[in-house]
């Protein structure tokens, strides 16, 4: 129980959300209890959610200490998960972070007690390397690494994985790297060339369930409705529910 996997890469456009969201949604259908942590100071997580609406409490007011964890859980009907939301203020808080004692296990604390109540915890980063991705890491037992084989880079992994070294040897807290997703593809050749580099250059398992590029993604969350609940014979809903299914076994 309480087992915490965040979806992580520096790099924006890669479905990073899109994915954690919709995967967080399958677990729910199929029974587990899921909580989401929306990490990032865009709230793209929040707003694909729940739209427009504006929340009392978030993750903002979590981690400066304010409320504890569980007065933040807000709970999506559409999606079957809770969900503790962020805001536009989380963009400046690394700077009063920095401050703290303790400051990369801020979010480890505040989520140690409610973490317990659920089968599964998934922290949907901001596209940074910052204090706030350091303390999901922290947080964290696994993570994932969606990437775009469009623009992929070998480098952004390498930045990733140097962080996991300096978190590992700098603090002790070692971090498993559960797989690579490979989201938004139009072409499948240009995948398999992606893993090939990938496997010639690292030892992290890339998962087989890969995710089209679709529209139905974004008109989805425009609806605030998983994709398979918006379009339930999507290429790209199909393949986030067996990739749910493929991460959890």
């Amino acid at each position: 129980m309480g087992s915490i996997v965040s979806f992580i890469n520096q790099k924006g456009g890669v479905a990073k959300t899109t994915t954690a969201i919709n995967v967080a949604s399958q677990w729910a259908k199929e029974g587990k209890k899921v909580l989401l942590v929306d990490l990032d100071p865009q709230s793209s997580a929040t707003r694909a959610i729940f739209g427009d609406e504006d929340f009392e409490d978030t993750i903002y007011d979590v981690i400066t200490g304010e409320v504890q964890a569980q007065d933040a859980v807000v709970f999506s009907e559409s999606f079957g998960i809770d969900v503790i939301p962020s805001e536009i203020m989380l963009s400046g808080i690394e700077i009063s972070m920095s401050t703290k004692f303790g400051r990369e296990s801020i979010l480890k604390r505040a989520l140690a007690e409610i973490k317990e109540e659920y089968d599964i915890v998934v922290i949907d980063c901001s596209p940074s390397l910052g204090l706030l991705t350091v303390n999901a890491l922290i947080a964290s037992k696994d993570i994932v690494i969606p990437i775009c084989p469009e623009y992929f880079s070998l480098m952004g992994i390498d930045l990733i994985l140097e962080t996991l070294k300096s978190i590992k040897n700098g603090l002790g807290h070692t971090i498993n790297v559960r797989g690579i997703i490979i989201s938004k593809y139009r072409n499948r050749r240009i995948v398999e060339k992606v893993i090939q580099d990938l496997r010639t250059n690292y030892s992290i398992p890339v998962f087989n369930n890969f995710i089209p590029e679709s529209i139905a993604v974004e008109e989805a969350h425009h609806k605030h409705l998983p994709v398979n609940d918006f379009s339930p014979k999507n290429p790209a809903g199909l393949a986030l529910a067996s990739l749910a299914q493929e991460m959890w076994n």
